[in-house]
């Protein structure tokens, strides 16, 4: 009986112990997860009117299309990851190549033009390596004919193509080899090595260096916010829905009312 009484004296205590102890923080992100709501782009736009990019005056970088291998959406992904992670200004060109000989098929789309700081061409030349560098020069060529030649498939080689572009940009304005394992930006001697990095995009290692790169070539970062935070600030373009069309003429109501509260500044003692 005494055995029996101590064993439920335990049992009692463990469970207003367990009670007692805080949640691991494995169940309280799993509570909080819960209790989060989804943000969905209509609830972005309705509350902060979107996103608007403000006027530049610089450079910028070129993508220029001179293969059909492989579809323009695949170029135009890399130049907005380029937008998207390093706030660098980019343009899509496509233009024609003038034969094998003609290895760099920008030079006429761009020589004298006073808005382009760099040029990421794409090509498509049997024989020719996969990635052309010239850095001083302000131009990289990535070459498709150079990623098939194994013959893969669509999906394979549009993929070789995503990872080729990053690389290129980065090698362009200045990066280098990653020190990390498994980085984009790790040495690559073979169809084989590129396949084997498992993300399509670099690290943040090289991308100081790419930015000071960038900024020498005269291409700078392009500000880019919440309609809400362009209006407030004086430079936004005019409502293209009915969201910003609130948000504009809220800021502009708050803007002629004034502040409700002025600070005042009491005089100093005696």
């Amino acid at each position: 009986m005494k055995r029996l009484i101590a064993i439920a004296i335990v049992l009692c205590a463990g469970l207003a112990l367990a009670d007692s102890m805080p949640p691991s923080p494995a169940a309280t992100t799993e509570r909080r997860q819960r209790k989060r709501k989804r943000v969905t782009p209509e609830m972005q736009m309705r509350k902060f009117g979107g996103f608007v990019t403000a006027a530049y005056e610089g450079r910028y970088c070129y993508f220029m299309n001179a293969q059909r291998r492989v579809p323009q959406e695949t170029l135009e992904w890399a130049a907005g990851q380029v937008m998207q992670v390093l706030s660098l200004p980019v343009r899509i060109e496509s233009c024609e190549i003038e034969g094998a000989d003609n290895f760099s098929p920008i030079r006429k789309a761009w020589t004298g033009d006073r808005k382009t700081g760099a040029v990421v061409s794409v090509v498509d030349l049997p024989g020719w390596t996969t990635l052309l560098v010239a850095p001083e020069d302000g131009w990289v060529q990535v070459n498709v004919a150079a990623l098939a030649k194994d013959n893969p498939s669509a999906e394979v080689l549009e993929t070789r193509l995503k990872k080729e572009l990053w690389r290129a940009f980065v090698l362009l304005f200045g990066g280098g080899n990653s020190h990390l394992a498994g980085d984009l930006m790790r040495p690559v001697n073979s169809l084989k090595d590129l396949d084997a990095y498992p993300h399509l995009a670099p690290g943040p290692e090289p991308f100081n260096a790419v930015l000071d790169g960038a900024r020498a070539r005269g291409i700078t970062f392009v500000r880019r916010t919440t309609y809400k935070a362009a209006c407030e600030e004086g430079w936004a373009p005019a409502p293209t829905n009915e969201f910003q069309k609130a948000i504009y003429e809220q800021v502009k109501a708050d803007r002629e009312r004034g502040p409700t509260n002025p600070i005042t500044i009491q005089p100093p003692k005696k």
